[in-house]
């Protein structure tokens, strides 16, 4: 707002005359004034209307208003940020920290199956189920072969073959034909730690030995073994005894506990010991032969019986990622002269066939608590291929490697 200027104290004598109360814009005088007075008094005039504003005039004060209005928020914003650095990057620095905290908060532990050396979600508690399953040709094709973590091929009477399927990271819908027991499985069983141990029955001898066995026998007929079995219209008797893991854990879980590490298996990107490649293995066991072959596409050692490919009851190969020829002993099984028990303890010569080649070695077991522990040549224990795996217990001379 402009201030309307006043002449000053000392120029206003001169306007309205040296000390006379005679006003000079009256238009009445009671003298006149000589021109050189008038001269003098204008231009007196003209020099107090140059003097300067005194500062406190009031057209600076809507500046430093306006300013402030304008200044007081960019201040109020822009002290953190200009005086504390530090404290502007400390939550940056907060999160940038939390970050990995974060991460390996969602991230779920990393547990591995004992048997497969697979991930899984959450760590695997419950009991090992070992089923004795059918390899009679008139049991063809088998139930829950392909669900087995492990299975071990054995030799029985008539030089026939039975399996015995251990069950724990993956469950079945049906498992069977379920078979009897044989004192060559109680080796088997004695290093897993407390297993349940599904079978059909055994004979009186057998039957009576098992009961020193640490394992949760359910046995077809046995008060445990209630709603457990079922007979399968699909085929005959007695080949046709059938099951379910549902129902096998439903019923022995509470009593057995859980199994150790039992294989080593290979790391992401971890080298095998000496090797040679090979396309597979065949296995005599007399009335059965059993072969193996690499098949890339699937990752796993496709099997074929007696010169057929072998599937289960769903038409799916039996391809496990891993087979081991582990060359045994026989003796005959103090149940029945005419049944072949191995010898699973001490050591002897191993195959070892996993991702396309096969590494020669040994294996060995110190005793049935034990497990037992596979080493190439150089005594290194061989990593398997994560997954399922196949064990032949072969008697010496009886497999041969195909190149």
């Amino acid at each position: 707002m402009e201030r309307v200027r006043e002449p000053c104290a000392e120029c206003w004598p001169l306007a309205v005359g040296t000390g006379r109360s005679t006003r000079v814009f009256t238009g009445t005088t009671r003298r006149a004034l000589s021109w050189t007075t008038w001269f003098a008094a204008l231009m007196l005039l003209a020099a107090c209307s140059q003097i300067t504003v005194p500062p406190e005039t009031i057209e600076v004060e809507p500046v430093p208003s306006t300013s402030t209005v304008s200044t007081v928020p960019q201040t109020s914003i822009a002290t953190p940020a200009s005086t504390a650095p530090a404290t502007t990057s400390a939550p940056v620095t907060s999160v940038t920290e939390a970050e990995p905290a974060t991460s390996t908060t969602t991230a779920a532990p990393q547990f591995t199956a004992p048997f497969t050396g697979l991930p899984t979600p959450v760590e695997i508690v419950r009991p090992a189920a070992v089923v004795k399953i059918d390899n009679h040709p008139r049991a063809l094709p088998q139930w829950g072969l392909n669900q087995a973590d492990v299975v071990y091929e054995e030799l029985v009477e008539a030089r026939l073959t039975r399996f015995a399927a251990i069950f724990h990271s993956t469950d079945a819908d049906v498992v069977g034909p379920v078979r009897s027991a044989r004192t060559g499985d109680f080796a088997l069983l004695s290093n897993l730690n407390r297993p349940i141990f599904v079978n059909s029955g055994a004979n009186a001898y057998t039957a009576r030995a098992l009961r020193s066995v640490d394992a949760v026998a359910i046995i077809d007929g046995a008060a445990i073994a209630k709603g457990v079995f079922e007979r399968s219209p699909a085929k005959n008797a007695p080949h046709n005894l059938i099951t379910d893991t549902a129902r096998i854990y439903g019923a022995g879980t509470a009593e057995g506990r859980t199994p150790p590490r039992y294989l080593r298996f290979r790391d992401e990107g971890e080298a095998l010991p000496r090797s040679t490649a090979a396309s597979g293995v065949d296995i005599d066991f007399g009335q059965i032969e059993a072969s193996y072959r690499w098949d890339a596409a699937v990752g796993g050692w496709a099997r074929t019986q007696n010169g057929r490919d072998h599937t289960d009851f769903d038409g799916v190969r039996v391809a496990p990622e891993n087979v081991i020829v582990q060359f045994v002993r026989y003796r005959q099984s103090p149940a029945d002269a005419a049944t072949p028990e191995p010898v699973l303890t001490g050591g002897g010569e191993a195959w070892i066939f996993t991702d396309g080649v096969v590494v020669r070695g040994t294996w060995e077991r110190l005793s049935e608590l034990d497990v037992t522990v596979f080493r190439s040549d150089n005594a290194l224990i061989v990593p398997l291929t994560p997954g399922r795996t196949w064990i032949a217990l072969a008697r010496a001379g009886t497999a041969e490697i195909v190149p």
